[in-house]
Protein backbone atom coordinates (compact mmCIF):
# COMPACT_ATOMS: atom_id res chain seq x y z
CA UNK A 1 0.00 0.00 0.00
CA UNK A 2 1.47 3.42 -0.62
CA UNK A 3 2.06 6.04 1.96
CA UNK A 4 1.83 9.90 1.33
CA UNK A 5 3.44 12.66 3.30
CA UNK A 6 0.68 14.15 6.06
CA UNK A 7 0.61 17.67 4.90
CA UNK A 8 -3.02 18.14 6.13
CA UNK A 9 -3.17 17.58 9.84
CA UNK A 10 -6.75 16.54 11.20
CA UNK A 11 -6.82 15.97 14.75
CA UNK A 12 -9.62 15.48 17.27
CA UNK A 13 -10.66 18.51 19.49
CA UNK A 14 -11.08 17.36 23.15
CA UNK A 15 -14.25 18.45 25.24
CA UNK A 16 -12.99 20.07 28.40
CA UNK A 17 -16.02 19.67 30.59
CA UNK A 18 -14.44 21.29 33.72
CA UNK A 19 -11.94 24.13 35.04
CA UNK A 20 -11.60 24.24 38.78
CA UNK A 21 -9.27 26.85 38.87
CA UNK A 22 -5.72 27.57 38.72
CA UNK A 23 -3.46 24.79 40.87
CA UNK A 24 -2.13 25.44 43.86
CA UNK A 25 1.58 25.89 44.41
CA UNK A 26 2.89 25.63 41.00
CA UNK A 27 4.39 28.29 39.59
CA UNK A 28 4.33 29.51 36.66
CA UNK A 29 0.42 30.29 36.89
CA UNK A 30 -1.55 27.01 35.83
CA UNK A 31 -4.68 26.04 35.21
CA UNK A 32 -6.77 23.02 36.14
CA UNK A 33 -8.52 21.25 32.93
CA UNK A 34 -11.05 18.38 33.78
CA UNK A 35 -12.34 15.85 30.80
CA UNK A 36 -13.61 12.42 29.92
CA UNK A 37 -10.20 11.42 28.36
CA UNK A 38 -7.11 13.28 27.75
CA UNK A 39 -4.70 10.52 27.51
CA UNK A 40 -4.32 11.72 23.53
CA UNK A 41 -3.59 15.00 24.20
CA UNK A 42 -0.46 17.07 22.05
CA UNK A 43 -1.23 20.57 22.35
CA UNK A 44 -3.42 22.73 24.69
CA UNK A 45 -4.63 26.51 23.50
CA UNK A 46 -5.34 29.25 26.11
CA UNK A 47 -6.47 32.18 24.79
CA UNK A 48 -5.22 31.03 21.21
CA UNK A 49 -1.92 30.95 21.99
CA UNK A 50 -0.39 27.97 22.99
CA UNK A 51 0.60 26.64 26.63
CA UNK A 52 4.57 26.65 27.05
CA UNK A 53 3.62 23.55 29.01
CA UNK A 54 1.28 20.98 30.04
CA UNK A 55 0.96 17.70 32.10
CA UNK A 56 -1.65 15.15 31.70
CA UNK A 57 -2.16 14.07 35.28
CA UNK A 58 -4.42 11.69 34.38
CA UNK A 59 -7.18 10.27 31.74
CA UNK A 60 -9.52 13.12 32.77
CA UNK A 61 -7.34 15.68 34.20
CA UNK A 62 -4.43 18.34 32.68
CA UNK A 63 -2.33 21.11 34.14
CA UNK A 64 -1.95 23.64 32.00
CA UNK A 65 0.90 26.22 32.41
CA UNK A 66 -0.91 29.90 31.15
CA UNK A 67 1.35 31.57 28.59
CA UNK A 68 3.28 34.52 29.73
CA UNK A 69 0.81 37.81 29.95
CA UNK A 70 -2.35 35.92 30.66
CA UNK A 71 -3.92 35.74 33.90
CA UNK A 72 -7.67 35.09 32.70
CA UNK A 73 -8.94 32.67 30.56
CA UNK A 74 -11.58 33.14 27.98
CA UNK A 75 -10.95 30.33 25.36
CA UNK A 76 -9.86 27.22 25.57
CA UNK A 77 -8.76 24.28 23.24
CA UNK A 78 -7.07 20.58 23.66
CA UNK A 79 -5.97 18.75 20.73
CA UNK A 80 -5.85 15.42 20.31
CA UNK A 81 -3.00 13.35 18.34
CA UNK A 82 -6.06 11.61 16.74
CA UNK A 83 -8.27 11.85 14.27
CA UNK A 84 -11.26 9.68 14.97
CA UNK A 85 -13.15 9.83 11.66
CA UNK A 86 -16.48 10.64 12.96
CA UNK A 87 -15.73 13.11 15.39
CA UNK A 88 -18.04 16.11 15.05
CA UNK A 89 -15.17 18.49 16.18
CA UNK A 90 -12.07 18.38 14.71
CA UNK A 91 -9.00 20.87 13.79
CA UNK A 92 -6.99 21.38 10.37
CA UNK A 93 -3.96 22.66 9.93
CA UNK A 94 -1.46 22.82 7.17
CA UNK A 95 1.74 21.25 8.09
CA UNK A 96 4.40 19.07 7.74
CA UNK A 97 5.43 19.34 11.55
CA UNK A 98 8.73 18.83 13.72
CA UNK A 99 8.38 14.76 12.55
CA UNK A 100 7.43 13.61 9.43
CA UNK A 101 4.22 11.49 9.45
CA UNK A 102 3.14 9.48 6.84
CA UNK A 103 -0.87 8.64 6.31
CA UNK A 104 -2.50 5.43 4.47
CA UNK A 105 -6.37 4.48 3.80
CA UNK A 106 -9.16 7.05 4.71
CA UNK A 107 -7.03 9.60 6.74
CA UNK A 108 -4.65 10.16 3.18
CA UNK A 109 -8.22 9.98 0.86
CA UNK A 110 -9.74 13.08 3.29
CA UNK A 111 -6.40 14.69 3.24
CA UNK A 112 -6.55 14.45 -0.67
CA UNK A 113 -10.36 15.65 -0.35
CA UNK A 114 -9.68 18.59 1.41
CA UNK A 115 -6.92 19.60 -0.41
CA UNK A 116 -8.54 19.39 -3.75
CA UNK A 117 -11.58 21.48 -2.26
CA UNK A 118 -10.50 24.49 -0.87
CA UNK A 119 -7.73 24.54 -4.00
CA UNK A 120 -8.63 27.22 -6.40
CA UNK A 121 -9.28 26.38 -10.40
CA UNK A 122 -6.24 27.92 -12.27
CA UNK A 123 -3.68 27.99 -9.17
CA UNK A 124 -2.58 24.46 -10.51
CA UNK A 125 -0.85 25.31 -13.88
CA UNK A 126 -0.99 21.75 -15.01
CA UNK A 127 -4.47 20.77 -14.14
CA UNK A 128 -5.86 24.59 -14.37
CA UNK A 129 -9.70 23.36 -14.03
CA UNK A 130 -8.96 21.38 -10.77
CA UNK A 131 -10.14 22.51 -7.32
CA UNK A 132 -13.72 22.82 -5.65
CA UNK A 133 -12.61 26.72 -4.72
CA UNK A 134 -13.88 26.40 -1.46
CA UNK A 135 -10.57 28.88 -0.13
CA UNK A 136 -12.32 31.78 -1.77
CA UNK A 137 -15.13 32.32 0.82
CA UNK A 138 -11.95 32.70 3.34
CA UNK A 139 -12.45 36.43 4.23
CA UNK A 140 -16.42 36.76 2.64
CA UNK A 141 -19.27 38.61 5.07
CA UNK A 142 -21.53 36.24 6.01
CA UNK A 143 -24.65 36.19 8.24
CA UNK A 144 -26.17 33.25 10.43
CA UNK A 145 -29.85 34.51 9.24
CA UNK A 146 -28.89 34.33 5.34
CA UNK A 147 -26.84 31.24 5.07
CA UNK A 148 -27.89 29.54 2.17
CA UNK A 149 -25.22 31.67 -0.02
CA UNK A 150 -22.65 29.86 1.66
CA UNK A 151 -24.36 26.44 2.44
CA UNK A 152 -24.63 27.00 -1.79
CA UNK A 153 -21.10 27.39 -2.09
CA UNK A 154 -19.95 24.44 0.04
CA UNK A 155 -22.28 22.33 -1.57
CA UNK A 156 -21.10 22.98 -4.89
CA UNK A 157 -17.62 22.84 -3.90
CA UNK A 158 -18.33 19.12 -2.22
CA UNK A 159 -20.09 17.97 -5.53
CA UNK A 160 -17.79 19.66 -8.00
CA UNK A 161 -14.92 17.46 -5.82
CA UNK A 162 -16.28 14.24 -5.75
CA UNK A 163 -16.54 14.29 -9.44
CA UNK A 164 -12.94 15.71 -9.83
CA UNK A 165 -11.39 12.98 -7.56
CA UNK A 166 -13.25 10.12 -9.14
CA UNK A 167 -12.83 10.89 -12.62
CA UNK A 168 -9.15 11.43 -11.41
CA UNK A 169 -9.41 7.45 -9.86
CA UNK A 170 -10.81 5.99 -12.82
CA UNK A 171 -7.66 4.60 -14.23
CA UNK A 172 -5.83 3.75 -10.81
CA UNK A 173 -6.26 0.44 -10.85
CA UNK A 174 -3.58 -0.28 -7.92
CA UNK A 175 -5.46 2.44 -5.99
CA UNK A 176 -6.37 0.57 -2.46
CA UNK A 177 -10.76 0.58 -2.23
CA UNK A 178 -10.28 2.56 1.22
CA UNK A 179 -8.68 5.24 -0.80
CA UNK A 180 -11.07 4.96 -3.89
CA UNK A 181 -13.51 8.17 -3.01
CA UNK A 182 -17.07 6.64 -3.50
CA UNK A 183 -19.41 9.73 -2.38
CA UNK A 184 -19.05 12.81 -0.12
CA UNK A 185 -22.26 14.47 1.40
CA UNK A 186 -22.18 17.84 3.64
CA UNK A 187 -23.63 17.11 6.61
CA UNK A 188 -24.85 20.13 8.29
CA UNK A 189 -22.87 24.23 8.39
CA UNK A 190 -22.95 27.16 11.01
CA UNK A 191 -21.62 30.30 11.05
CA UNK A 192 -20.33 32.09 14.30
CA UNK A 193 -20.26 35.94 13.54
CA UNK A 194 -18.42 36.28 16.57
CA UNK A 195 -15.96 34.30 16.04
CA UNK A 196 -16.18 35.36 11.82
CA UNK A 197 -16.17 31.34 11.33
CA UNK A 198 -18.09 29.55 9.33
CA UNK A 199 -18.24 25.58 10.35
CA UNK A 200 -18.89 22.52 7.83
CA UNK A 201 -18.96 19.09 8.68
CA UNK A 202 -18.17 16.46 5.51
CA UNK A 203 -18.92 12.58 5.74
CA UNK A 204 -16.51 10.50 3.06
CA UNK A 205 -17.00 7.39 2.18
CA UNK A 206 -14.72 5.35 0.20
CA UNK A 207 -15.48 2.03 -2.19
CA UNK A 208 -14.35 -0.12 0.70
CA UNK A 209 -16.53 1.42 3.49
CA UNK A 210 -14.80 3.33 5.58
CA UNK A 211 -16.15 6.43 6.40
CA UNK A 212 -14.74 9.63 8.06
CA UNK A 213 -16.49 12.95 9.09
CA UNK A 214 -14.29 15.92 8.62
CA UNK A 215 -15.56 18.89 10.11
CA UNK A 216 -13.68 22.36 8.92
CA UNK A 217 -13.81 25.49 10.48
CA UNK A 218 -13.59 28.36 7.34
Amino acid sequence: MAFQLEVVRFRDLLPVLAIPGFVKGLTPLTVELRGNDFSSAERVVLNEVDAPEFMIVSKGVIYAQLPEGINSISSIEVYSSKFSRDVSSAFLSFEIGNKTRKVEGILKLVQLFTKWMLQTPGSDLFNPTRGGGLQQIVGKVASSRDMQPIFATITRAVSTTVSQIRTAQMNAGRLPLSERLLTATLLDMNIFEAQMQAKARISLQSVGGAEAVSALVL
